[in-house]
């Protein structure tokens, strides 16, 4: 193929994902209200049915609407997004990475998606009782403006959804020859203690459940990661 042929076939790609991506929106912003409803429950769970928001600018919930149904449509969206991406890079590799590939975005999507969960069932709700209740002095209005409670639940749930992409890098790292499953298993050490700082910075609470509930999934994500390199370098050898 010329270099037009592989710019057309990127380009129509480009416009499936747009597709795709649309349609789910047109889902999201239907069933806007509903979705609202949903997506603040963690916050009448720490202050009570009656909480409500502030509104300061004047177009926030307009354009929190279109925020909230964009990424959704994304994050639903994500492996046909991936997968119709890769159709255009797996034409340059071998059989053998093609089926890889197909297997890694099915394994990230995954992963991606149990940090969303993890942080949704047990994580973002803890952190807004800290901030909202634990720490918030005698005399302060608890209640939040309705933009930064969805910065805030945006922010921490892609943090969690990212950290969990770990053994794909891991893994990806292992396959081009840059980390082996000894060298992990060798340096597992300080591979914990370094999860454990990053699991404190990016822990939405000051509290030691929070970086709990980043550190351990983490840490046994890493010793999988090395669990499954081992058993890629072991075929290799076959």
């Amino acid at each position: 193929m010329s270099l037009g042929d592989h710019l057309e076939e990127l380009r129509l790609r480009l416009i499936y994902s747009i597709l795709v991506v649309s349609v789910f929106m047109i889902a999201t912003l239907y069933f806007g209200s509903e979705i609202h409803s949903i997506l603040i429950q963690p916050y009448k769970s720490v202050l009570g049915p009656d909480a409500h928001f502030f509104q300061i600018q004047l177009m926030a919930p307009f354009l929190i609407y279109l925020k909230t149904s964009f990424i959704l449509s994304v994050l639903v969206s994500l492996p046909f997004l991936l997968y119709i991406l890769w159709g255009f890079v797996a034409p340059a590799v071998d059989r053998r990475t093609e089926k890889w590939g197909k297997f890694i975005i099915l394994f990230s999507t995954l992963l991606f998606w149990s940090g969303l969960a993890l942080c949704w069932f047990t994580v973002f709700e803890n952190f807004l009782r800290v901030f909202l209740v634990v720490l918030r002095p005698d005399g302060v209005d608890p209640y939040l403006p309705i933009d930064e409670y969805y910065d805030l639940f945006f922010n921490l749930h892609l943090v969690f959804g990212a950290s969990f992409q770990l053994p794909i890098v891991l893994i990806l790292l292992g396959r081009i020859g840059i980390l082996s499953s000894r060298f992990l298993i060798s340096r597992w050490r300080e591979a914990v203690l370094i999860i454990a700082v990053v699991s404190a910075v990016l822990s939405p609470g000051p509290d030691v459940f929070s970086m709990l509930m980043l550190l351990v999934p983490l840490s046994f994500l890493f010793f999988l990661s090395a669990i499954v390199m081992k058993v890629l370098e072991t075929t290799d050898r076959k």
